[in-house]
Formats: C-alpha cells, sequence, structure tokens
C-alpha cells in the first residue's frame, strides 16, 4: 500500500511540472487560440483622432472649438455602411477620439463636425437623414438653417462653427490583436467678420443711422465641401455696439477718444470663386448706400503678410479656409461718406489708389 501511495504521488508531480512547462508557450500562440480568446486579449481597435490646424496660428484648436463630431463611413461603392454621432466634453476634449466599430476593410470617412451643440439656441447647419445600407456620400450635403421674409432668406445668428473633413482608411486584420490609429482633419466652414464704422473726426456714430448687410449664395454646402448653387443669403448682425476709446496721452489723460460703432457677423465658407457674390453694404437710415465692398477681395489683401510672416506660400482657396476671423474698418468723414482711399484689413491698414468700389 505504501509503495502505491509513492507511485501515484510522483506521477502527480511530473504531471503538474510538465504543465507548468507548457503554460508558457501557450502564451506565445495565436490569437485563434481559445486561450486568447477567453482572457479578450486578441480584440483589433480602430480609433478616429481629429485635428484642426488649418488656420493662421498653424496650431491644433480641435478641442477649443469643436464640439460635435458626426462621422459617416462608406465602403468602395459609395454607399453608407455606418455612421456615429457623439458630444465632446471639455474635459476629455484634448485626447478624444472616436472608436471606428467597422470590420476590416477600406472605407470612406465624412465628417461634420458641429452639427449638435450645447442646446442653447437652434443649431446652425443640417444635413439630410443617413441611412445604412442606402445613403450616398453625394446625398450628405450640409445646408445653413435659414429664414425667410418678404426679402428672401436671411440668417442674422450667431452661427455656431461647422467643420468638414474626409479620409480614406485602410483597416487591417490582425489575427493577433492590435489597436490602430488615424487622424482626421478638419476646414472650418463659418466665418466671423466684425465692421468697424469710425469717424475721422470725434462725432458720434450712432446704431440708428446704419444698416449693415453681407450678400452672398454660399449656404448650401457639397460632401467635398464645394459650394453649390444656392439662393442668396442675406447676413445681418448678430450684434451692433458703439465703442469708444482713447488715444495719444497727455500725462495720465487720453487727448482725445475715437468713437465708432461695431457691427458683427458670422457667415458660412468663404471661397475665392465667390468673390463677386459675397458683398458688403452699409446704407443710412435713408437708404443712401454708404460703402460696398466685395468682402473677399479684401479679405485676400492680408494674404501676403502672412505667407511673408510664416514663409509659407499659400494660394487663395487655402488662405481663406485658414481665416476664420476678418476685421473690416470704414473710416467717415464728417458728412457720413465713406473715405474710400482707406480701408483697414484685419491689422494692417491699407491706402488704396485709383481704387474704384
Amino acid at each position: 500500500m505504501k509503495i502505491i501511495k509513492t507511485y501515484i504521488k510522483r506521477n502527480a508531480l511530473h504531471a503538474l511540472m510538465t504543465v507548468m512547462a507548457v503554460l508558457p508557450l501557450v502564451a506565445f500562440m495565436s490569437c485563434d487560440s481559445i486561450v486568447y480568446d477567453y482572457e479578450g486579449d486578441c480584440s483589433v481597435t480602430y480609433r478616429l483622432k481629429f485635428r484642426y490646424d488649418k488656420n493662421l496660428k498653424w496650431a491644433d484648436a480641435f478641442a477649443n472649438e469643436v464640439s460635435s463630431v458626426h462621422v459617416y463611413a462608406f465602403d468602395q461603392s459609395g454607399v453608407l455602411v455606418w455612421q456615429c454621432e457623439e458630444q465632446i466634453a471639455p474635459a476629455t476634449a484634448e485626447d478624444y477620439s472616436m472608436s471606428l466599430d467597422l470590420p476590416a476593410g477600406d472605407y470612406r470617412l465624412l465628417a461634420w463636425c458641429g452639427l449638435r451643440n450645447d442646446g442653447r439656441r437652434e443649431e446652425s447647419f443640417s444635413v439630410p437623414e443617413a441611412r445604412v445600407g442606402e445613403t450616398r456620400m453625394e446625398e450628405l450635403r450640409c445646408m445653413l438653417n435659414r429664414k425667410h421674409d418678404e426679402t428672401g432668406a436671411y440668417s442674422k445668428d450667431r452661427l455656431y462653427r461647422l467643420f468638414h473633413g474626409t479620409l480614406d482608411v485602410s483597416l487591417p486584420t490582425n489575427n493577433d490583436g492590435g489597436s490602430y490609429e488615424y487622424t482626421m482633419s478638419l476646414t472650418k466652414n463659418t466665418n466671423h467678420i466684425r465692421v468697424i464704422l469710425q469717424h475721422l473726426s470725434e462725432q458720434d456714430v450712432n446704431k440708428a443711422d446704419f444698416t449693415f448687410r453681407i450678400d452672398d449664395e454660399n449656404g448650401l454646402m457639397a460632401h467635398d465641401n464645394e459650394l453649390m448653387a444656392d439662393e442668396n443669403i442675406n447676413y445681418r448682425p448678430w450684434d451692433i455696439q458703439n465703442v469708444e476709446a482713447g488715444i495719444g496721452k497727455d500725462a495720465n489723460r487720453a487727448v482725445s477718444n475715437v468713437k465708432g460703432l461695431v457691427a458683427d457677423f458670422t457667415v458660412g465658407r468663404l471661397i475665392e470663386t465667390h468673390n463677386e457674390k459675397m458683398i458688403l453694404s452699409v446704407t443710412t437710415k435713408e437708404g443712401r448706400t454708404v460703402a460696398r465692398i466685395p468682402v473677399i477681395d479684401y479679405a485676400l489683401m492680408g494674404k501676403e503678410y502672412y505667407e511673408n510672416e510664416y514663409h509659407y506660400p499659400m494660394d487663395e482657396r487655402e488662405f481663406l479656409d485658414r481665416l476664420d476671423e476678418c476685421v473690416m474698418t470704414l473710416f467717415l468723414d464728417e458728412n457720413h461718406e465713406w473715405v474710400s482711399s482707406v480701408i483697414q484689413i484685419l491689422s494692417w491698414r491699407v491706402v488704396l489708389s485709383n481704387v474704384e468700389v
């Protein structure tokens, strides 16, 4: 009896040693093994990050400017196979990425960012409802939510920021698991335009005396972000304020005050082919035209400065895509007439000669 017990103990010890020797080998087996499937170590993940550095600071401002993302994935035939919409919490915006819950394969990704915001006011843009297996990429155009009155279509809102992006991705198969990350660059489609009326004298500029408007046909964007044929949009200021600033100093007091009127607009995408369509008009309350200015032509006056400052040549399209804020100062004489030989674009005072506006 004692001999049998010893024999059993020796065989049990041998079996245990064999198992311990085999375990390290199992750890290196393919993810197709039962052990790895059970442990969950073999999943393949695909994540999409976003970058918005197409601006005049050349810095990624995604975390500070983008509030929501809506991504659509299309197969090689251009049919929608997946979509996902997410709000971005400020606390996690810096490290935000979206999980692409797609099988391995080749896809074309389209993003419209900024369609859903804080809910404090009406959304500024809309995209048609998309259906997996039915919707094609070219159907996902983005439209400015405009209003209508007896004069036509208009927008007088401070528009939420809108962004567009596309990216081709090849999601690989990996039987051993892994994580793959892709980055989509965004283009901003909304622009803040500030118009300042300033007297060369020290007279007041009363907001009741002037009407501001910007007209363009830029309220409909295709899936590739090109502007589509649209009705004229009459952009109206969302804010008009009287301003005053002291200039010059005698001891500790201002020598004189500069008084002006500031009108703030948000408009849709600026594009070089609309240089004759986007027009700023300033009229008096009697209906007399004080100024009529092609906004895009004047905005492009700042392009050379940025090219020289950053040693980065740009075509007109890229400069306008990077320019999301434009300040235009118009100078008035004592008769409320625009001194058309002088205008300030961005931070630069431009003196015009032999120019008819």
